[in-house]
């Protein structure tokens, strides 16, 4: 069970949670820790990760097996209420730090499932957002014939005006049924309120000025400036495209370092152009590349031109993780055709 006031970020641990322990726990989702001691009152919760602004409602809540509480204090241990977790650590450390006790024996290892009755259909809008349960199947929307990639996620082709944005998108939001999803837009112009929501005060100019300040809080700062469509979050793209352009190669790639470091996201969808600094480099650290193109004599030769440039310059070992994915109809032109062996390539 997860009880926290900061609801963005529970909501992405919730998610990651859920999913790593969906064998064994069923997850609760509380924002008002008052309702989830009325639902505590009808049965007990093997491990309960509650947030430290939720006061003593962790120390009164003596119905839960084992008790994690969510800090922003680094390095502490171990409180008289329960085990602290650093909540802007990575979701790899929180994961291995509730495994750690609830694997060793130190919690009996049942399933909340038998524990906790269901609770009643919510009544209203309110109530709804209360409590959040974890889905017995997510199989009804995904992503044909790609096996689940986490991490770092780039979308960039030398050939423009092919859909590349609405690829990336689409993509996102269909592996958003999966995991948690950041998006990204590095392009110099990202076509603004054509794809993105108008009236965000922050956009990732400002995520990059806050990275600068060295803020403890930074990972939490990303979480209040996300904005949420289709279960997919995005930062609102830069405005200006010569701000785009002076930021450094180096102030690109810590923020993405960063990003794996303090945010539960677990997967990154970078929608890069060419206006972004230090493209090869920012490529590099993806896990996997998809490349557009189509089937034109023009565009094959800018895709042709584009992998030569990479082996030259020293970065072939991004074109293995790449997947070319052929968009459209176009005119087929003889000499290309779709690498029929990539099983892990995408039809989205």
């Amino acid at each position: 069970m997860i009880c926290d006031i900061q609801e963005e970020y529970s909501e992405h641990l919730f998610q990651i949670l859920s999913e790593q322990f969906e064998s064994k726990y069923q997850f609760h989702l509380f924002h008002d820790p008052q309702k989830m001691k009325d639902f505590l009152g009808k049965g007990s919760a093997e491990i309960l990760v509650i947030g430290e602004e939720c006061g003593n409602e962790a120390a009164d809540t003596l119905c839960a097996g084992k008790k994690f509480i969510l800090t922003g204090i680094p390095g502490e241990k171990e409180r008289p209420e329960g085990i602290c977790l650093f909540r802007y650590q990575s979701a790899e450390g929180i994961i291995k730090m509730i495994r750690k006790y609830a694997d060793s024996g130190t919690a009996s290892g049942r399933s909340m499932r038998k524990e906790i009755p269901e609770m009643p259909a919510a009544s209203s809008a309110v109530q709804s957002r209360e409590v959040r349960y974890l889905p017995g199947k997510r199989g009804e929307i995904h992503i044909r014939d790609e096996p689940l990639v986490r991490g770092m996620i780039g979308i960039y082709s030398p050939v423009h005006r092919i859909g590349k944005t609405r690829f990336a998108l689409r993509l996102g939001q269909k592996m958003a049924y999966h995991v948690p999803v950041l998006y990204l837009n590095l392009e110099g112009y990202s076509g603004g309120g054509h794809y993105f929501q108008h009236g965000a005060d922050r956009d990732l100019g400002d995520l990059l000025y806050f990275l600068k300040q060295e803020r403890e809080d930074w990972g939490l700062k990303l979480s209040s400036m996300a904005v949420r469509k289709n279960g997919m979050d995005y930062i609102l793209p830069m405005r200006n495209e010569q701000d785009l352009r002076s930021v450094r190669a180096e102030e690109w790639i810590r923020l993405l370092d960063m990003i794996r470091e303090k945010c539960l996201y677990e997967a990154v969808i970078l929608d890069l152009g060419d206006a972004v600094c230090g493209l090869y480099d920012i490529l590099r650290k993806c896990d996997r590349i998809y490349t557009l193109y189509i089937c034109e004599s023009a565009a094959e030769a800018k895709l042709d031109q584009y992998e030569d440039n990479l082996r030259e310059a020293g970065y072939a070992d991004i074109l293995a993780k790449t997947v070319k994915k052929r968009v459209g109809k176009g005119n087929r032109t003889p000499g290309r055709s779709e690498e029929k062996d990539d099983k892990s390539r995408t039809a989205v």
